[in-house]
C-alpha cells in the first residue's frame, strides 16, 4: 500500500538502488530559535522577567476571582507607598539630618555607578564578541529553547549587538548557511569554517535561483564521517549545481551518502496562491513529483580509497541521476575484474550455488549498463576516466556504455593505452558521437596516421589533447593536415611534448596550418622547448588566425630563463619577445589572453612595461570583442607607460612627435631599442625560411603556388604587424640619431660608441 507507482526504478538488476534512497525530511530553520547559551548576560534578565510575567497572571485570576479583596490591598498599598514617600528635610541648626545625602555625595555616587556601568557594558561587549566567535567555530555547547518572546525582527541584532532568532514565515527558508547551521545542531558537529565561509559569500547563490548554491569546492578536505553525514544532510535539502571533492580522503561509504543526499535535493519551487480545486488533485499531483537531482558537475578525483563497491554506486548515480551533466572520477583506481580457469570457476559453483548475480557480474559491465541505460539519457557529456588504471576490455565496454548514451566528451588520459584500446578509442570517434577526447599521457606517435584517418568532413570532433604523447615534428606534418578537415575544431593541446620544436619543421606547420583552422579558438604550448625565435614567429600568425583568443606558452625553459635573467644579451631577448606579442593582441581583435611567463621584479623596465602592454591589449580585446563580427566595435585606445613612450615617442596617423628633451643613451633604451630590432629580424628570416620550405615538398619538386590576390588576402593582417615593428624600430632610431649626434658635438665617446652599434642593427633590418 505504501507503493509509488510513478517513481523511477532502477532497471540494472546488479544495481540496488536502496543503496542511495533517504527518507525525505525538512530542516525545522523557521519553527526552531536560534542557539540559547547558558552564559549569555541577560540570561537571568530574562528569567526575571518571565517570573513577573507569570506572577502578574496568577494576580489578574485572583483578581476576578475575590474582586473585594483585590480592592482593599490595592488601598493598602498606596497608603504605604505615601508613607515611605515621607522626605526628610534638614535646617540651619541640623543640616544634614539623619538618613539625607550631601549633593557632594551624591554627585560621587552617581560617577560611581556611571563607571561601574561602563565597565559592565565593556565586559558584556568582549563576552558577547567571544560568544559569536565560538557559535561561528561551533565550539561552544547550545541550549535550545522555545522562547522567543523578546526577539526582534528576522535576523536583526538587538540593543546587545546579539542576532536574534527570526521569526515563524509562512514559507521555508532558503538560505543555505542558515540551513547548514541547523543540520550541524541536529547532527550535533562543528560547523566547518571552510563551508560557512563559502556558503556567506554573496556569490554563493545566483540572483535569478536563490537558494540554489553555484559551488561548493572541497578539495583537499579531510571530511570525517560524522561530517559527512551532516553534509549530505544539507546536499538534501539545498541544490547545488557544482560539488568538488578531489583529494577529499573518501571511502565506498562516504561517496555513497553524498551521492544519496545530492539524488534527494530538488530546485525550491516558489510560493504560489491557492488555486481553486480539489485537494486530491493536489496531492496526485505532488505524489508525480519524483527527486532525481539537482547538481551539474561533481568532481571525486584522486580518491584512491574508493574501491568495487563505491564504483557500484557511482555506476547507481550515473544510472538515477537526470541533471548531471560532467563526472570527473579521475585518479581512482578501477577494480579488475578476476579471471578465473575453468576448474576454479567449476568449483567456486559448486561451493557457492545461491551466490547472487551481483556479485558475478564485473564492475565494467555495471558501469556500462548504468551509461547506456541512465535515466537522464544523453543529458550526460562529459566523462574523465584518466589515471584509473583502465585495460582495453574495460575501454571498450565503457565506450559501448557511452555511444549508447551520447557521452560527447571522454577523459582517458593516463591509461597506458595500447593498439588494442586505440581500436575502440577509434570506434568511438567514428561512431559521431565523439566532440571531445583527451589522450594525454599515452603514447601516440606511431600511431599518429591511424589516428587522422577518423577525422572526415562530417567528424564533430573540437577539442583534442595529446599532451605529453611523445609527439615530433612528424607527428605535427600528419597531424595539422587532418584537423584542416574538420569543420568545428576549437581547442588544441600539445603540451609536455618536448621534442615537438626540435627542428624548424613544427613552427612552419604551425605558421601554415594554423590560419587555416577557422575555428580554432584555444592552443596550449606547454613545456614544448620554444626557442624565441619560435614564439616571435608563432606571434606573427597570431592576428591571421580569425577566432584565436588564448595561448598558452609557459613552462618553456628557454622563455622562463629569458624571464627572469638580468644580463644584457637575455633582457634584450626578453624585450623581443613581449614586444611581438603586444603588437600580436594589438593587431588582432580576438587575443584575449596570451599565458606567458612573467618577467622577474629585477627584470628591466621596458621588459616590464612591454609585458604589461601584452594585458592591456588583451583586456582591451576583451572590452571590444562581440560574438558577431559586424557588432564589433572600433579598437579602444590603450595608454602607454612613461618609459615606452619616451622610446619610441609619440605618434600620429601622420608624423612622430619628437620631444625636445631627447633620452639620453639609458640602459633602457639600448635593450628596449635592441629588443624591438631582433623581434624584426626574427620575422623577416622566418619569412624567407617559410618561403623556402613550403615551396617544396618533401621530394623536392616545386608545388604550384597560389594565386597573388590569395596570397594578398592571407597575408594583410601579418604585414600589418610587421610594419608596426619597423615603425617603432624607426621611431626608436629617430629619436636616438639625436642622442648619437649631440652626444658627437659634446665630445663624449664612450656614449657615441655605445649608441653606434644599435642604430647599425636597425640600419640592417
Amino acid at each position: 500500500m505504501n507503493i509509488d507507482p510513478n517513481r523511477n526504478r532502477c532497471l540494472v538488476p546488479e544495481l540496488n538502488e536502496s543503496k542511495l534512497r533517504r527518507v525525505a525530511f525538512c530542516v525545522d530553520v523557521e519553527i526552531a530559535s536560534g542557539p540559547r547559551y547558558k552564559d549569555d548576560p541577560d540570561y537571568e534578565e530574562r528569567k526575571k522577567k518571565r517570573r513577573e510575567k507569570k506572577l502578574k497572571e496568577e494576580g489578574e485570576g485572583e483578581a476576578l476571582k475575590n474582586p473585594e479583596l483585590a480592592a482593599e490591598k490595592k488601598d493598602n498599598e498606596i497608603t504605604v507607598s505615601v508613607c515611605n514617600s515621607t522626605e526628610i528635610v534638614g535646617n540651619e541648626q541640623a543640616p544634614n539630618p539623619e538618613g539625607t545625602v550631601v549633593e557632594e555625595e551624591k554627585k560621587e555616587m552617581s560617577k560611581k555607578k556611571e563607571k561601574k556601568k561602563r565597565s559592565e557594558a565593556e565586559r558584556k561587549e568582549r563576552k558577547e564578541k567571544k560568544r559569536r566567535k565560538a557559535e561561528e567555530n561551533g565550539s561552544i555547547p547550545l541550549e535550545l529553547s522555545r522562547d522567543d518572546d523578546d526577539t526582534s525582527v528576522d535576523g536583526a541584532p538587538d540593543s546587545s549587538g546579539r542576532t536574534t532568532p527570526p521569526r515563524h514565515q509562512d514559507r521555508p527558508t532558503t538560505d543555505p548557511l542558515r540551513i547548514y547551521r541547523r543540520c550541524c545542531q541536529l547532527r550535533e558537529t562543528p560547523i566547518l569554517k571552510r563551508i560557512s565561509d563559502q556558503l556567506s559569500s554573496p556569490t554563493a547563490s545566483a540572483l535569478a535561483e536563490p537558494g540554489t548554491v553555484t559551488c561548493l569546492d572541497l578539495t583537499g578536505s579531510r571530511l570525517q564521517l560524522a561530517d559527512v553525514i551532516t553534509l549530505s544532510d544539507w546536499l538534501a535539502v539545498v541544490p547545488v549545481k557544482k560539488l568538488f571533492l578531489e583529494d577529499a580522503d573518501l571511502n565506498d561509504e562516504k561517496v555513497r551518502v553524498i551521492l544519496a543526499g545530492l539524488l534527494a535535493a530538488k530546485v525550491p519551487e516558489p510560493s504560489r496562491r491557492r488555486i481553486t480545486g480539489s485537494r486530491h488533485e493536489k496531492n496526485s499531483q505532488e505524489k508525480i513529483e519524483e527527486r532525481c537531482g539537482v547538481v551539474k558537475k561533481l568532481v571525486l578525483k584522486n580518491n584512491p580509497k574508493i574501491t568495487a563497491e563505491g564504483w557500484r554506486h557511482i555506476a547507481l548515480f550515473i544510472y538515477m541521476c537526470k541533471s548531471i551533466i560532467a563526472l570527473d572520477v579521475s585518479m581512482v583506481p578501477f577494480p579488475k575484474s578476476r579471471l578465473l580457469s575453468p576448474v576454479q570457476t567449476m568449483t567456486s559453483s559448486q561451493e557457492l550455488p545461491n551466490m547472487t548475480k551481483a556479485a558475478s557480474k564485473d564492475v565494467s559491465e555495471i558501469l556500462s549498463k548504468a551509461i547506456s541505460e541512465r535515466l537522464g539519457g544523453s543529458k550526460l557529456e562529459d566523462l574523465l576516466l584518466s589515471e584509473c588504471g583502465l585495460t582495453p576490455d574495460i575501454i571498450r565496454k565503457i565506450i559501448d556504455g557511452a555511444i549508447i548514451s551520447g557521452v560527447q566528451r571522454l577523459g582517458l588520459a593516463g591509461n597506458n593505452i595500447d593498439e588494442e584500446g586505440l581500436d575502440h578509442i577509434l570506434h568511438y570517434v567514428r561512431s559521431g558521437v565523439c566532440q571531445g577526447l583527451d589522450l594525454a599521457g599515452n603514447t601516440l606517435g606511431s600511431s599518429m596516421r591511424r589516428l587522422t584517418d577518423c577525422f572526415t568532413n562530417d567528424c564533430p570532433l573540437w577539442a583534442l589533447s595529446l599532451a605529453d604523447c611523445d609527439l615530433t615534428p612528424d607527428s605535427l606534418r600528419i597531424l595539422f593536415p587532418a584537423l584542416v578537415k574538420l569543420p568545428n575544431f576549437v581547442f588544441l593541446d600539445l603540451s609536455h611534448n618536448r621534442d615537438l620544436f626540435s627542428s624548424q619543421t613544427s613552427l612552419c606547420l604551425l605558421r601554415k596550418y594554423m590560419p587555416q583552422l577557422k575555428k580554432l579558438k584555444r592552443i596550449h604550448l606547454n613545456d614544448v622547448s620554444l626557442s624565441p625565435a619560435d614564439v616571435i614567429g608563432i606571434a606573427e600568425v597570431l592576428p591571421e588566425c580569425p577566432v584565436i583568443g588564448h595561448i598558452d606558452i609557459r613552462g618553456n625553459p628557454q622563455i622562463a630563463a629569458l624571464a627572469t635573467g638580468t644580463d644584457e644579451e637575455a633582457q634584450e631577448e626578453a624585450a623581443a619577445i613581449y614586444a611581438s606579442l603586444t603588437l600580436a593582441a594589438k593587431v588582432s581583435q580576438t587575443l584575449v589572453c596570451i599565458d606567458v611567463d612573467v618577467p622577474s621584479p629585477e627584470s628591466n623596465e621596458v621588459v616590464k612595461a612591454l609585458a604589461k602592454q601584452v594585458v592591456a591589449f588583451c583586456l582591451r580585446n576583451m572590452q571590444n570583442f562581440e560574438g558577431i563580427p559586424e557588432l564589433r566595435t572600433a579598437p579602444k585606445e590603450v595608454e602607454m607607460p612613461d618609459v615606452l613612450m619616451h622610446l619610441v615617442g609619440h605618434t600620429t596617423d601622420t608624423c612622430i612627435n619628437i620631444d625636445n628633451d631627447v633620452v639620453g643613451p639609458d640602459e633602457d633604451y639600448i635593450v628596449g631599442g635592441t629588443g624591438v630590432a631582433k623581434a624584426l629580424n626574427y620575422c623577416l628570416r622566418q619569412k624567407a625560411t617559410d618561403l623556402r620550405r613550403l615551396s617544396h615538398t618533401p621530394s623536392g619538386t616545386l608545388t604550384p603556388r597560389s594565386t597573388r590576390t590569395e596570397d594578398e588576402e592571407v597575408g594583410h593582417k601579418a604585414n600589418t604587424m610587421s610594419k608596426n615593428l619597423l615603425e617603432n624600430a624607426r621611431n626608436i632610431r629617430q629619436r636616438l640619431q639625436l642622442a648619437l649626434a649631440r652626444e658627437a658635438k659634446a665630445g663624449n665617446d664612450a656614449p657615441y660608441r655605445k649608441l653606434e652599434p644599435f642604430i647599425l642593427i636597425i640600419d640592417l633590418n
